[in-house]
């Protein structure tokens, strides 16, 4: 008798080894499921470093969301922007002209 392996529809996890392959030219191929999983979409932007010795790949849109984070969690996204940091930029010439003392 033969047992069948029924496919699991839940994502992989941490410690689930999934087999990728790096071919002769240096592209790495990752499974389908394991991309699925973590949200990596054919031609999308992603972020690669090594951490411990292990390569960390993260989407755009995950790293975009973390930097927003810590922006909200240190209470910069009231203060900080464009408009605020140009404003600053230009007192900031007029004392260095001394201009704001002639105004």
């Amino acid at each position: 008798m033969v047992a069948s392996r029924k496919q699991s529809s839940a994502p992989p996890s941490e410690t689930t080894g999934l087999r990728g392959h790096v071919s002769e030219t240096g592209r790495l191929q990752l499974p389908a499921e394991l991309r699925r999983a973590v949200g990596l979409e054919r031609g999308g932007p992603v972020r690669l470093e090594i951490v411990d010795g292990s390569i960390r790949i993260q989407t755009m849109k995950d790293v975009k969301e973390h930097i927003r984070a810590l922006a909200r969690d240190s209470g910069l996204t009231d203060k900080a922007s464009v408009a605020d940091f140009l404003n600053w930029r230009e007192k900031e010439r007029q004392q260095e002209t001394g201009e704001a003392d002639d105004a």
